[in-house]
C-alpha cells in the first residue's frame, strides 16, 4: 500500500539519520551513558518539566474549553483562531515576548515597581519552562477539547432539556465521559511536545540544572561535536518517548476533529454567577495569551528597527520562509492522508497482524515527534555528505524535514475524520460501482475541514522553524527564523524585533488562509 510504503519511508529517513551519525561516531555505548549520574538527572528533569507542562495545560484547558463551547461573545472565533496560532509561533518570537512581559524588566515587574513592591525573577528555571510551556500547549489542548464538546449530537443537549438537567448534570453526565476519553492523549501529545522541547529550555533554562535531553545533544553536537555522546542520547530519548508513545496513545481515543455548529453549544438553566465564572476564565486566558503578542508589538514599533524593511536580506528570507512552509505543508499532508489510510484500511480488518500493523504505523507517523529535530538534521547531513555535497540539498532537506516534524499533527487531526467517513464512502461505492476520481469527490467534501487544518497547522509550523534550518541554513537558503536569530546574536534587538513581528504575520496570514480557502465552508464546523 502507499500509505504504507510512506510510513517506511519516514523510518527509512530517520534510519538515515542514525545512520549519518553512528558512522561518524562509532557505536555508541548505550549503556555507559544511561549509568551516568548527570544523564540521569538530565532525563529526571526532562520528565519532571514534561509532565508538570503537561498536566497544568490540560487542567487550564478543561474549563476553559467548557466556557469557549457553551458562551457566545464578539470575537470569539479570533480568539479560538488566535488559540490555534499560538500553537505554531516560533519559539523565539514567544520568547521574545515573554521576556518583555514577564522579564526583570517586563510590564510585570514595572507594574510591581510602580506600586512598590520588589521585582521577581521567576521567568528563567523551572517556572519559566513552565510559563512558556503553557503558553504554546494550552491553546492546542483547549480547542481539542473544544472540538469534541462541539461534536456532541445536539439531541443529547435537547433531551437534556426536556428532562430538565441542570448544567452540573449535563457535565457530569454527557461531556464528562467524553473530556475524560480525550484526556490522555491530549496530555500525551503536550507531554511529547515538551519531553522534545529545545529552543524553550535552552533560551528560558537558566543553566545546567534545567538542561534537557534535548538541549544536551544539542550541546554535545554544536559545541563538544561528541558524536558518539549525541547518539546515546538521541536513542535514549527516542525510547523514552516511545514507550510514552504506546502508554498514551495506543488504543486511546482519537483527537475529534469535526465538531458541529461551533457558533456555541449553549447552556441550560444559565445562571449569572456560571455567565461570570466562564467569561471570567475567558479573559484570562486571553489576557494571558494576547499580553506576550501585545509586548512583541509594542517592540515592533521602534522606527529604529523598520530599517530592515529596506533591507534585500529581510525579503529574501521571507520569500524562502513562504516557499518552504508552502511545499512543507503540502507534503505533510498528503502523506499524512496515506498513512491514515493505511490505519483505517488495516483497523477496518480482523487479525492480530493486522492489528499490530496498523499500530506500527501509526507509530512511524509518531516517530517524526518523537526524534530530535536537530538529531535527524544533523544525521541527514552527514548521512548525505558520503554521497554529495550535503548543502546542495538544503532546500530539498530543510522541506522534507519541516514535511516529516508535522507529520504527526497531520494523523491525529486527519485520523478522526478519515475513520468516521471511509466506512460510509466504501459502501456507497461498492453499491453504485463508483471509483476513481468520483470516489475523492466523495471523501472530499467530508475531509475537507480537516485537511484544511492539517495543512494550515503544518505551513505555520514549517514557517516557524528553527531547528532544521540552522543546520542547512547559507547566505542563499535563510528564512525569518534564521534572520531573527542572527539579528539578536548582532544585537540589532529593535530589527529583530520588527522581523519577529513579520515572522508572526506571516504564521497567521498561513494559518488563517489555508485553513479558510483549503477548509471552505466547514471550517466553521472545527473553529
Amino acid at each position: 500500500m502507499f500509505g504504507l510504503s510512506v510510513a517506511l519511508l519516514a523510518l527509512a529517513l530517520v534510519a538515515c539519520a542514525f545512520g549519518g551519525l553512528a558512522l561518524e561516531a562509532g557505536a555508541p555505548q548505550l549503556l555507559a551513558e544511561w549509568n551516568k549520574p548527570l544523564t540521569r538527572a538530565i532525563i529526571r528533569f526532562t520528565a519532571l518539566q514534561a509532565a508538570l507542562s503537561a498536566l497544568l495545560s490540560t487542567i487550564f484547558a478543561l474549563p476553559l474549553a467548557c466556557a469557549l463551547a457553551r458562551r457566545r461573545f464578539f470575537g470569539r472565533g479570533a480568539l479560538i483562531k488566535l488559540g490555534g496560532v499560538a500553537l505554531v509561533i516560533p519559539s523565539m518570537v514567544a520568547v521574545i515576548g515573554l521576556v518583555a512581559v514577564h522579564g526583570r524588566g517586563g510590564w510585570i515587574n514595572d507594574a510591581l515597581a510602580a506600586a512598590g513592591i520588589a521585582r521577581r525573577d521567576y521567568l528563567y528555571g523551572l517556572a519559566g519552562i513552565l510559563l512558556a510551556h503553557v503558553f504554546f500547549n494550552l491553546p492546542l489542548a483547549a480547542r481539542i477539547f473544544l472540538n469534541g464538546l462541539l461534536a456532541l449530537p445536539q439531541s443529547a443537549r435537547s433531551l437534556a432539556a426536556l428532562h430538565g438537567m441542570r448544567p452540573r448534570h449535563v457535565f457530569f453526565h454527557i461531556e464528562w465521559p467524553l473530556l475524560r476519553a480525550m484526556i490522555p492523549g491530549v496530555f500525551g501529545m503536550v507531554f511529547l511536545l515538551c519531553f522534545t522541547s529545545f529552543a524553550i529550555v535552552l533560551t528560558l533554562g537558566g543553566g545546567p540544572q534545567s538542561a534537557t535531553l534535548e538541549v544536551a545533544i544539542y550541546q554535545a553536537l554544536r559545541f563538544d561535536f561528541d558524536l558518539q555522546k549525541a547518539v546515546a542520547l538521541s536513542l535514549i530519548q527516542i525510547a523514552l518517548c516511545l514507550l510514552c508513545a504506546l502508554l498514551f496513545f495506543a488504543g486511546g481515543a482519537p483527537f475529534p476533529l469535526r465538531a458541529g455548529d461551533a457558533r456555541g453549544a449553549g447552556c441550560l438553566a444559565d445562571s449569572a454567577a456560571m455567565r461570570a465564572v466562564d467569561f471570567a476564565i475567558i479573559a484570562a486566558a486571553a489576557v494571558f495569551l494576547l499580553m506576550p503578542l501585545a509586548a512583541l508589538g509594542v517592540k515592533a514599533l521602534d522606527p529604529r528597527g523598520w530599517t530592515i524593511l529596506s533591507e534585500a536580506a529581510f525579503w529574501h528570507a521571507l520569500r524562502w520562509t513562504l516557499f518552504i512552509a508552502l511545499a512543507a505543508g503540502a507534503l505533510s499532508c498528503a502523506l499524512a492522508l496515506a498513512v491514515c489510510d493505511v490505519l483505517v484500511t488495516l483497523r477496518a480488518r480482523r487479525g492480530s497482524l493486522r492489528a499490530a500493523g496498523a499500530l506500527a504505523a501509526e507509530i512511524a507517523g509518531l516517530v517524526t515527534l518523537l526524534a530530535p529535530p536537530i538529531t535527524l538534521g544533523a544525521g541527514l547531513f552527514l548521512f548525505f555528505r558520503r554521497f554529495t555535497d550535503a548543502l546542495s540539498l538544503g532546500p530539498a532537506l530543510v522541506v522534507a524535514l519541516n514535511a516529516l516534524l508535522a507529520l504527526a499533527f497531520g494523523i491525529r487531526i486527519l485520523l478522526p475524520a478519515l475513520r468516521a467517513e471511509r466506512g460510509r464512502a466504501d459502501a456507497l461505492c461498492e453499491l453504485f460501482g463508483i471509483g476513481g476520481a468520483r470516489r475523492l469527490r466523495l471523501l472530499w467534501r467530508p475531509l475537507r475541514a480537516p485537511l484544511g487544518y492539517a495543512l494550515a497547522v503544518a505551513a505555520a509550523l514549517s514557517a516557524g522553524d528553527m531547528g532544521v534550518i540552522a543546520l542547512f541554513g547559507t547566505e542563499e537558503l535563510r528564512t525569518l527564523p534564521l534572520l531573527i536569530y542572527r539579528l539578536l546574536g548582532a544585537y540589532r534587538v529593535e530589527q529583530a524585533a520588527v522581523a519577529a513581528a513579520a515572522l508572526c504575520a506571516v504564521c497567521f496570514a498561513l494559518f488563517w488562509l489555508l485553513e479558510r480557502l483549503v477548509g471552505g465552508r466547514e471550517r466553521r464546523a472545527h473553529a
